[in-house]
């Protein structure tokens, strides 16, 4: 299954921002590694270790999905969960969501950023003095001004995931010195703490060009604790190694190594000790590695969620299709599907801005989404779609269909299987199109060339920058293109209110109505599960968006 991340601002790539986010370990674990009681480590689980205790030196070798392809994450194709783990490493940030799931200033970019004024909002950053881009250019207002330039929207040749946030931004001007940076927004923008994440150089950012291709299958300059060594397309690997121009905390491992596995190769090679650790969210994999010998399991619930996506360039432009599926399809069966014998409690998602562990989540699938075979058949009967033998047609073009998955995604291929037999029986054909891995996003979702897809989003612990996904954004991640006036308008004012009760309350209006016009269908909040070597210190499973310290990632003494 293929995971992507929700960018929604600049970078912020989710719209999911958990109550219980966390980097606390060992909570969830009795002292053989096995997750006790089937429970979920509410505040993560990554055997949390000081660094005093972390091992100086040593490689680290993780999985990837697939080798990214685009290093920008701020560009259209950027915004996928195996780049933005490396990303996270090897470049700036001014907030990092703790284990709380609270922003926390990154004093490694800036010392200090506070709101100065609420009416017109300003926000003031102080950077840090020593912070340098690894060519050894200071990093200045420059590139905060060359950020909102290429994100803002005003120039159809940057190719951005999303506009929101840097549209709202009136200026970005120097303070009282080229390390001091004031942001005038134009209008309310309650997430301002998501923006300039990750920061990127003026020199790349100025130039739409250099802001679409300078980061394809390279990363010419970073800033942070590691740098890219190299990049192997024959190999299909990422390697790391500690950056000599870093300013911060020195990294306690010599080398991290990502190796682009398809399908369930990364449990061969865990299990083969060629890897480290590897994630087993699905139950499939989850008993390949519940017994393996020198591991240990580890798990929390996850940001991230897999849902099916509609398009509407096909007959799924007729939104009472899009309403008839959801009622066709059992998402509870599908979610047994993923969670099969994985010994937690998972319940059906119904909400798609929302997580369950979210104080503000409402089951909001009510009538529009709930699973009923006969008012799905009474719909497309009323929309003029009659049964044909065993599918039905309209004005002579019959109600066929296809789902486009990654080819080598076991679970997708299940889900697909399972929901290509619930439409037959309301007479509607599926067919599977199993299409290349690198070709998935790029050619297929990005551009919105598919009926329906699977594939899971990962939040980032703001709750604004998933608007994209479902607001009328051309430049967005509503790569269907379903939307409406009243969701747009739901979803602008939510962003810029700052009572977050009030925010909340839009948001699920927003999401009423994104259940009515059939936009997607939320299937589980998947429970993030790791198998890893029981020495790995401060990384596996993180619970909800909270983000990695690279510096202390390494093996325990």
């Amino acid at each position: 299954m293929k995971n992507t991340k929700k960018a929604g601002v600049v970078a912020g790539l989710a719209a999911l921002a958990l109550v219980v986010t966390a980097c606390s370990g060992g909570g969830g674990q009795d002292g053989d590694g096995a997750p006790k009681n089937g429970e979920l480590s509410p505040t993560g689980d990554i055997n949390a270790t000081a660094a005093g205790d972390v091992e100086q030196g040593g490689t680290l070798t993780l999985p990837l999905t697939q080798l990214p392809s685009q290093w920008n994450y701020g560009q259209l194709d950027g915004a996928l969960v195996d780049a933005a783990l490396i990303e996270s490493a090897i470049l700036p940030q001014p907030f990092r969501i703790d284990e709380e799931g609270v922003p926390q200033i990154d004093e490694d970019l800036v010392t200090s950023a506070e709101a100065t004024s609420d009416d017109p909002l300003v926000v003031t950053y102080d950077i840090n003095p020593d912070a340098q881009w690894n060519d050894g250019t200071p990093i200045t207002v420059a590139d905060f001004q060359a950020w909102w330039t290429a994100l803002k929207g005003t120039n159809a040749e940057y190719l951005v995931g999303s506009t929101l946030g840097p549209d709202r931004m009136a200026s970005v001007e120097p303070g009282t010195s080229d390390k001091q940076v004031v942001v005038t927004y134009s209008e309310p923008f309650s997430d301002w703490k998501s923006m300039f994440a990750p920061l990127y150089p003026a020199k790349i950012y100025n130039d739409p060009t250099a802001f679409n291709t300078a980061y394809v299958d390279a990363v010419p300059i970073s800033a942070g604790p590691y740098k890219i060594d190299e990049i192997d397309q024959t190999a299909q690997t990422v390697t790391m190694v500690p950056d000599e121009n870093w300013w911060g905390d020195a990294p306690k491992l010599d080398t991290v190594i990502f190796r682009a596995l398809d399908g369930d190769a990364d449990i061969d090679a865990y299990l083969n000790g060629e890897i480290d650790q590897v994630y087993a969210n699905s139950s499939d994999r989850y008993d390949r590695v519940k017994d393996a010998d020198g591991s240990e399991l580890r798990a929390a619930p996850s940001a991230r969620y897999t849902h099916v996506d509609f398009s509407t360039k096909g007959l799924l432009a007729d939104e009472a299709v899009r309403q008839a599926i959801q009622h066709a399809v059992d998402r509870d069966a599908l979610g047994k599907v993923i969670t099969g014998t994985l010994p937690y409690e998972v319940s059906t998602l119904n909400n798609h801005l929302y997580l369950s562990t979210d104080g503000a989540y409402q089951d909001n699938a009510g009538e529009t989404g709930n699973y009923d075979v006969e008012e799905a058949g009474k719909i497309l009967d009323d929309a003029g779609w009659e049964m044909d033998g065993d599918v039905r047609a309209k004005d002579g073009e019959q109600l066929a269909i296809s789902i486009t998955i990654p080819s080598s995604a076991p679970v997708s291929q299940q889900l697909a299987e399972v929901i290509q037999s619930q439409l037959t029986a309301v007479g509607i054909k599926l067919d599977i199109n199993a299409v290349g891995t690198d070709a998935f996003f790029e050619d297929n979702v990005t551009p919105g060339n598919y009926d329906m897809t699977i594939f899971v989003w990962a939040g980032t612990g703001y709750q604004a920058s998933g608007v994209s996904i479902y607001n009328q954004d051309e430049q967005g991640q509503n790569y269907g293109r379903v939307s409406s006036d009243k969701i747009s308008s739901l979803l602008d004012e939510a962003v810029a209110e700052g009572d977050p009760d009030t925010a909340a309350d839009l948001y699920n209006q927003a999401d009423e109505a994104i259940w009515e016009i059939g936009h997607s269908m939320p299937i589980i909040q998947q429970p993030l599960v790791s198998a890893q070597s029981p020495k790995l210190a401060n990384y596996g499973a993180r619970a909800g968006a909270s983000d990695l310290d690279w510096t202390i990632v390494g093996f325990t003494k």
